[in-house]
């Protein structure tokens, strides 16, 4: 009797082992199906447990690594997910067991029942003090359950999801603590360690508090590991979606050059490098009629996706209602009045909007707190074109804007360009400035527009050097030939 109600002991782990595995993993089969495969799995482990104490009342090897086999293969077959996540469950649940059932075996006799004389005397392996156990285990089992469900059960489904595949490199752990719970009580069990010795329940509860320990490192090892995981695949995913909104932005920006091929009157070339992958500068050219051509350079305050945003905004205002007519004061003040609207991230943007008469080289230009341009008048050097600004685009409703009017001749040539150029920074905080710029410029001022911008860019790169970029570098050079008319005239 004493064997049979021992070995029900184990049946009794083996259900317990599988209710926290079954509250923890996704079932295969239905619950009638899952309570009749736990039910034979049960008497599976009293089978071998029976068998095993028929030789020996001490032996523990069904107890813990019987069990243990026992309950992961029932596991594999039950449950979903992959074959590391049942594995590490089934060590888990199995050694919980475990625990919970040599705390309350001898244990419970010697350092509970019998001081407070719960026990039958003599022995502690008779039937009433084993029946009287397994009742109290029935007790600790369904508070650990219910602990188990209501503090742990979520927090392990997520470490699960969390590790994913790497939770096969912490099957190791838990493989060590069973095998370790099993030699350490073997050893007790030969060497005469005993409930009844004073060291006993001290040994198992250091060995109790080290396996806690253990997991608590595995659940942190795993937490750590998934946020660094999800902060990589979140970088990942920002990264993409920055490119692909780099792209989206440099498809607005005019860039097949050469950009009219069949006007003879002009050849023009821009650029626009970001900062960051996207940035708040931009240029634009486009033809309002056949007879002028517009000129967009521009710089949104910020960086990054907010100004990207605001620039495709102002971006399109301006060309759309340039196309409408009107000079650049009045595209400028209406481009104002749509931004100003609703701006709470208050931004702004400072503009260089020129409206050049390709028959004549007469333009109007109107400056809203944007670099001064350069001109360089054929057979000369670029020289800056000082004049008083207007304040930014969308900084104040109601604005006006000055406009100015200005000629280019055939062989003029005209460069505007961002603050990035002159303020390109080297590693002495050392800015690039407008004399290193006019000196790039004329280093060779007769180039077409793309050889110059390229000449410009050279000079800021060997200036800056290994320096990140802290703004935005975009420059727009026009090569004036006037036309046919104009030109034989």
């Amino acid at each position: 009797m004493v064997v049979c109600l021992w070995s029900l002991a184990v049946f009794l782990a083996s259900v317990f082992a599988g209710l926290i595995s079954g509250v923890t993993l996704t079932p295969k089969y239905k619950p009638v199906i899952l309570a009749l495969w736990w039910i034979l799995v049960g008497i599976v482990g009293y089978a071998l447990a029976y068998l095993s104490y028929s030789v020996n009342l001490y032996n523990d090897l069904v107890g813990i690594l019987g069990l243990t086999v026992v309950l992961c293969a029932s596991i594999l077959f039950a449950y979903r997910g992959t074959t590391a996540e049942k594995l590490f469950v089934g060590l888990m649940s199995a050694l919980i067991a475990n625990v919970a059932t040599f705390m309350f075996c001898g244990t419970t006799d010697t350092f509970v029942g019998a001081r407070l004389g719960l026990f039958a005397s003599g022995t502690p392996y008779n039937v009433p003090n084993i029946l009287l156990f397994i009742g109290i285990k029935l007790v600790v089992y369904a508070i650990v359950f219910a602990l188990y469900v209501k503090l742990l059960r979520n927090r392990v489904r997520e470490m699960l999801v969390m590790a994913g595949d790497g939770i096969k490199t912490y099957l190791v752990v838990p493989a060590v603590s069973v095998v370790g719970f099993y030699v350490i009580n073997l050893i007790t069990n030969k060497t005469g360690i005993v409930p009844m010795n004073t060291w006993f329940l001290p040994l198992y509860l250091t060995i109790c508090v080290i396996f806690v320990v253990e997991y608590l490192q595995i659940f942190n090892s795993v937490r750590l590991t998934a946020e660094k995981m999800q902060s990589e695949k979140e970088k990942e995913r920002i990264g993409a979606e920055l490119n692909v909104a780099t792209q989206i932005q440099a498809d607005m920006l005019p860039r097949i050059f050469p950009a009219f091929p069949d006007r003879k009157e002009f050849d023009i070339y821009a650029t626009m490098t970001p900062a960051k992958e996207v940035g708040g500068d931009f240029y634009d050219f486009f033809l309002i009629d056949e007879n002028h051509l517009g000129l967009v350079m521009a710089d949104v305050s910020g960086k990054g996706v907010p100004a990207a945003l605001f620039m495709v905004i102002a971006k399109t205002l301006i060309k759309n209602r340039a196309q409408m007519g009107g000079g650049p004061a009045e595209v400028l003040q209406y481009v104002n009045e749509q931004l100003c609207e609703g701006n709470d991230a208050e931004l702004f943007v400072t503009v260089w909007f020129a409206i050049l008469d390709l028959s004549t080289g007469k333009g109007l230009a109107a400056n809203a707190g944007h670099e001064h341009p350069t001109i360089r008048r054929a057979g000369g050097d670029y020289e800056l074109v000082l004049y008083r600004h207007s304040p930014a685009v969308a900084t104040m409703e109601g604005m006006r804007f000055r406009e100015h009017e200005f000629e280019l001749r055939p062989g003029d040539s005209l460069f505007v360009y961002t603050d990035g150029v002159a303020e390109a920074t080297n590693a002495h905080n050392e800015l690039f400035g407008s004399e290193r710029m006019l000196r790039a410029l004329n280093e060779n001022p007769d180039a077409d527009p793309q050889t110059l911008l390229q000449t410009v860019r050279r000079h800021i790169d060997a200036f800056v050097g290994g320096a990140p970029q802290f703004d935005d570098i975009t420059m727009l050079g026009l090569l004036y030939k006037g036309s046919e008319e104009k030109s034989n005239g």
